[in-house]
């Protein structure tokens, strides 16, 4: 089709207002966008506008739109294009929040997120946010004012800096990164960052729970008392003696006298790279030597199964909360926790981080960095919720037991 006045003028129009390098050609009696810039590759997308002068104002709107997109999300022209293109439209300036809620969740679910966890967790939030967005009068209109709105109808119960507030509100700030990078709603729609979303999450003003690990006396002590219930015993023993998270009894595996656990600690990394199981090996208590090796053999062997609930527990918290349930039943554990505040089921595992370096039945500590990869994390995080066990009196026992004479030479 040879070139018209209609033509020549957008062509100008593009080059006054968005710079050099733009133009449109006509691709199928569409207009194809072209942008060359000398030293880079040339970019072409081919739009929906037909070849036809009525749609030179679409034109100019759409490539604001495009232009907008390419700047604030580091796009090419064609994923900008698209990502316009893929708009979900509700109406005429409105977008589908109800359809982009469909796509996050088939986009959480395909970059590693369990079904169970996402309607457990993220489809309340995600449900939460539509209904904000639903609101007859005063919706939210933007990122900021959502998630303001959000904390100020959802979140009021929850402690400021507690890690329930900041879940919810990294749910949602995650739902509307989606919304923006691949659903194609306007920017103005990013999630608050960095001070200003600190500020919505509050800080915490009580200090974080010390944990309280069972001591290797009353642990031999429950074990005792379990002795006339092999299937609890058993699965009492593989955590208090190897340092098992209550929920990875679902995930042991025997292979040439060893005994390896699998994952639960679930996100998109480890679901792309799986780790492979690690290694567990137990800490043994004074008045039963060799009790982790005969544990082991005995799961091993099946002639004691774990406690039926545990074995047929639909995911990791269920399994958790049912090695709770059946501890909390047993009257021995009950005197336990009645003697020492703060004792959980998690206690048994916080054991075998004391015993391995404070247990005076052992030769010598367990070195941080081997404890550690036994109970699967590294040496930073078992610092930072074990490294508060010295008080002191040990403290002071420990530096002068090691001067040793030197400390009464004076």
């Amino acid at each position: 089709m040879p070139k018209t006045d209609w033509v020549a003028d957008v062509r100008s129009l593009l080059r006054r207002e968005h710079g050099k390098g733009w133009r449109i050609e006509e691709q199928s009696s569409r207009i194809k966008l072209c942008l060359a810039i000398p030293g880079q590759r040339k970019q072409a997308v081919t739009t929906h506008l037909s070849w036809v002068p009525s749609s030179a104002t679409k034109l100019t709107s759409l490539l604001g739109e495009v232009r907008e997109r390419m700047d604030s999300l580091s796009l090419g022209l064609a994923d900008a294009y698209n990502l316009l293109a893929q708009v979900p439209d509700a109406g005429p300036g409105q977008l589908d929040w109800v359809e982009v809620s469909k796509r996050y969740e088939h986009h959480r679910i395909s970059s590693g997120v369990a079904q169970t966890n996402y309607d457990r967790n993220e489809r309340t939030r995600i449900g939460n946010v539509l209904n904000l967005l639903a609101l007859p009068k005063r919706a939210p209109h933007d990122g900021r004012s959502l998630m303001t709105s959000y904390a100020l109808k959802y979140l009021a119960a929850l402690p400021p800096g507690g890690s329930g507030r900041h879940r919810h509100l990294l749910d949602v700030s995650r739902f509307l990164r989606f919304a923006v990078k691949n659903c194609g709603a306007d920017r103005q729609w990013l999630p608050l960052q960095g001070e200003d979303y600190e500020l919505l999450k509050g800080l915490r003003d009580d200090p974080t729970e010390a944990k309280v690990p069972i001591k290797p006396e009353q642990l031999h002590s429950l074990l005792v008392s379990l002795d006339d219930n092999p299937e609890l015993r058993l699965a009492v023993a593989l955590v208090g003696l190897y340092g098992l998270r209550p929920s990875e009894l679902m995930v042991l595996q025997v292979d040439d006298g060893r005994l390896y656990v699998g994952h639960v600690k679930r996100n998109r990394a480890t679901a792309r790279n799986p780790k492979p199981p690690r290694l567990v090996t137990p800490l043994d208590l004074k008045e039963l030597p060799g009790e982790g090796s005969r544990v082991l053999r005995l799961y091993s062997s099946g002639l004691v199964k774990l406690p039926t609930a545990i074995r047929n527990a639909k995911d990791f918290k269920a399994c958790g909360a049912y090695f709770r349930q059946y501890l909390d039943r047993h009257p021995h554990w009950q005197s336990l926790v009645k003697a020492t505040p703060g004792l959980t089921p998690y206690s048994l595992r916080h054991g075998f981080a004391w015993r391995g370096v404070k247990y005076e039945a052992y030769a010598k500590p367990v070195p941080l960095r081997d404890l550690a990869k036994a109970m699967g994390h590294n040496p930073t995080t078992h610092m930072r919720h074990y490294g508060a066990w010295t008080s002191d009196s040990e403290m002071e026992q420990s530096l002068l037991s090691s001067v040793g004479e030197l400390a009464t030479a004076s």
